[in-house]
């Protein structure tokens, strides 16, 4: 089957991945708010009649849809209150969306597109090292194209190459323009995946949190190395791949051509220390701004979820979405959030609004 064949397929088999993961997460979802009975049904609240001195509190709650659906009038004592309240009404997604407050939100926004500029510096640092010189606007202004087309459509080019297809116009070594890309990215995921481990690392010597939570986040996270770890040695190492024999595979790569014409552009950060540290270091600085933007949009629906939660997961769930199952890693983002953020004192609906924002 030709590529051009092949490309309709692929986008169709990412479409129907995340159309599945996204139904998954959303059929765990109150989009109305709900009470949870003490045998575990839950149940969508239509109307509440708080207690009074004379008269316990009653719910009209409602379970089905269309023509299955039924309605009745129940005590408060016979839902379970949501742990460490008195409370028995647990906020449903809607809720959870009409009482945002703003001035958090909008923080969260000017923080979070403080953070695109500081990351648009980091590809513009790496240009600058293998001679593609273009102004710290332009950076910023491709960064952005690249984060539309990664983000919204749903396709196998993704954002990554659409920037390195612009940034190429500047320089006749269009092969260096791609692997200031692949630099690009493979600088931020490994630093995702050392914040991760940081906090990992400090969450469980601090027992801030119970260890046996610990045990996915630490089981992803070495599977996540090692694979970006194989990764970046298969493609970029002709002697291991010589020595394991993989040459066959790579030259069957899509890009096995343009990473071979690559290696004086790889030899020049090989040879650039300095400001491959002056990279890691916007990085490091960009990834706080995005993940400290996480922070406030919680703040900003008053979700019961610490800041080092958001250190340690949110790495860890972009980290795994980086693999393009799905276009801009919709489903694969919200099932993860629930999957790391939903407890007891914090709902799949208010995790899932979360991940939305």
């Amino acid at each position: 089957m030709t590529p051009h064949r092949r490309r309709p397929i692929l986008v169709a088999i990412k479409v129907l991945i995340a159309t599945g993961l996204l139904a998954w997460v959303l059929s765990g979802v109150h989009w109305q708010d709900y009470v949870v009975a003490t045998n575990g049904r839950s149940y969508a609240v239509l109307t509440e009649r708080p207690a009074t001195a004379d008269r316990p509190g009653e719910l009209e709650v409602t379970k089905g849809l269309l023509w299955w659906r039924r309605s009745r009038t129940a005590s408060a004592g016979e839902f379970q209150p949501i742990p460490g309240t008195s409370r028995v009404r647990r906020p449903g997604f809607a809720t959870t969306v009409a009482n945002v407050k703003l001035p958090l939100l909008t923080a969260a926004f000017a923080v979070y597109l403080a953070n695109m500029v500081v990351i648009s510096m980091r590809w513009w640092v790496l240009l600058g090292v293998v001679d593609i010189h273009i102004s710290p606007w332009e950076a910023v202004r491709l960064s952005f194209l690249g984060a539309y087309f990664s983000t919204v459509v749903p396709g196998t080019v993704s954002g990554d190459f659409v920037k390195a297809y612009y940034a190429g116009k500047h320089t006749p070594a269009k092969a260096a323009a791609l692997v200031s890309v692949f630099m690009d990215r493979a600088m931020g995921l490994a630093e995702l995946t050392v914040i991760a481990s940081v906090m990992l690392t400090v969450v469980y010597w601090a027992q801030w949190a119970p260890p046996e939570t610990l045990r996915l986040p630490a089981i992803l996270l070495a599977v996540l190395v090692a694979m970006l770890v194989a990764a970046f040695a298969f493609l970029f190492s002709p002697a291991l791949r010589h020595r394991l024999r993989l040459q066959r595979v790579y030259n069957r790569f899509p890009l096995a051509g343009h990473l071979a014409a690559a290696g004086r552009a790889i030899r020049q950060y090989r040879g650039n220390v300095r400001r491959l540290i002056e990279a890691l270091g916007i990085t490091l600085i960009g990834q706080t701004l995005w993940i400290g933007s996480m922070v406030l949009v919680g703040g900003s629906r008053s979700v019961a979820v610490s800041w080092t939660s958001y250190f340690l997961y949110v790495p860890l769930i972009f980290t795994i979405a980086a693999v393009p199952l799905t276009p801009g890693g919709l489903g694969l983002v919200e099932k993860f959030f629930v999957v790391f953020f939903a407890t007891g004192t914090v709902s799949a609906s208010e995790v899932v609004a979360l991940a939305l924002l």
